[in-house]
């Protein structure tokens, strides 16, 4: 069988790019002091309609940059061998960015990537990650490359205190901040599923995180939030009817057909509206927050607004 018609399996794709990673991070172990995949491909529920793989490196003590350059390199490299197999490589870079897409109609299916380089010089303060990053990862570990208690120190479930109100402040922020300037940042009205796969993917992190909100101290410690994303179509629907109510479910029923919409060939009329539907998930999801930062961050207005940096 030759490679192309190989890698038109999704499983053997995954499988391939794990692979790919593996060999490299041990060439380049200059670079690489740990490299580990993580989410839905580890836990055998990933979508083989939009595979996606969390591939994620801790750089060896100052060398970060080094490997972030790097990994530019890596990953147009795949981008063309997996282009020859029919997939088109997204490197998504959410919640940072806006990922860079082409305007030309897709050359095949779409292989998504989520990656980030971590620094090991910070490894007394998290990698200098916040509360809620990490415990996901570790419920969920394939380690490519490296010692996995590296990773394993990240473990430990975020506290209902300030500190996690005021990094979910920041996210919610974020999201809607990139959610105002997708319509300006993507190339959509050449290819109008740009908007609606975007639009999705902020609606959808927004809705996810405002779970936690209703969550009680000990349910967050204990990890509950994990269990809820984990078990969306049973847990979730239940915890969201008993907590959050109507309004609850019709905003997970928003995000469900918007994700329902990245596998169809939208007009440009059904992305703008996909794109406000994303809107009114991240208003909803707004107001769930304010009512935890009534409770944790009192008397604090700059976390009772959204930063917008103009």
């Amino acid at each position: 069988m030759s490679p192309g018609a190989t890698l038109a399996d999704p499983a053997v794709l995954l499988d391939h790019v794990c692979a790919t990673v593996r060999v490299r991070s041990v060439q380049r172990a200059d670079l690489v002091g740990v490299s580990f995949v993580t989410g839905s491909y580890v836990a055998g529920h990933w979508d083989r309609r939009r595979p996606s793989l969390n591939v994620y490196f801790i750089a060896t003590a100052h060398r970060a940059d080094d490997l972030r350059l790097e990994l530019s390199r890596w990953w147009r490299d795949l981008a063309g061998q997996l282009a020859a197999a029919g997939w088109e490589l997204l490197i998504d870079c959410h919640p940072y960015t806006v990922s860079q897409r082409s305007a030309a109609a897709p050359g095949g299916r779409l292989l998504t990537i989520t990656t980030k380089v971590l620094e090991s010089e910070h490894r007394a303060i998290r990698y200098r990650l916040p509360p809620t990053i990490g415990p996901g990862w570790c419920g969920g570990l394939r380690v490519l490359h490296g010692d996995p208690a590296e990773v394993m120190i990240l473990a430990e479930h975020p506290r209902r205190t300030a500190e996690w109100a005021r990094t979910m402040h920041r996210a919610l922020s974020h999201y809607r901040n990139v959610l105002d300037h997708l319509p300006w940042a993507l190339p959509w009205r050449e290819r109008p599923q740009l908007l609606v796969e975007e639009s999705s993917r902020y609606a959808e992190e927004a809705f996810k995180d405002s779970l936690s909100f209703r969550l009680t101290a000990a349910e967050l410690a204990d990890g509950e939030h994990m269990r809820l994303l984990s078990d969306w179509a049973v847990r979730a629907r239940e915890f969201i009817a008993a907590r959050l109510g109507a309004d609850g479910l019709r905003a997970a029923d928003t995000v469900a057909r918007l994700k329902a919409a990245r596998d169809e060939d939208p007009s440009i009329e059904e992305a703008q509206g996909c794109w406000r539907d994303g809107k009114e998930v991240w208003e909803w999801a707004w107001g769930q927050y304010l009512v935890l930062a009534d409770e944790l961050l009192p008397g604090q207005p700059d976390f009772h607004r959204v930063d917008a940096f103009v």
